[in-house]
C-alpha cells in the first residue's frame, strides 16, 4: 500500500511493506525527534515502512537511512 505523507512542506511518498498506515502517527514522530541531519530530510525521496523500521531513501547519493519505529 502506497500513500502520501505531508512532511516540511514537501509530500513524500511512503509505501507500506509488511505493515500499514497505522504506522504514520509513530512515523511523523520519529522524522520530528531523530537525529537525522537536517539536509538528508530535506532531500527525502520515498519512504518504505518496512514492519516496524522505517527506510528513508534520499536523493543525495541514493543514500538509504534506517530508523526504527518502535
Amino acid at each position: 500500500m502506497t500513500t502520501e505523507l505531508y512532511f516540511h512542506d514537501k509530500k513524500i511518498p511512503v509505501t507500506f511493506i509488511s505493515s500499514d498506515q497505522k504506522a504514520i502517527p509513530r512515523l511523523i514522530t520519529v522524522l520530528e525527534s531523530s537525529k537525522v541531519h537536517s539536509s538528508s530530510v530535506h532531500s527525502i525521496a520515498r519512504i518504505e515502512v518496512v514492519g516496524n523500521q522505517a527506510i528513508l531513501h534520499t536523493t543525495a547519493d541514493n543514500e538509504k537511512i534506517h530508523l526504527a519505529l518502535f
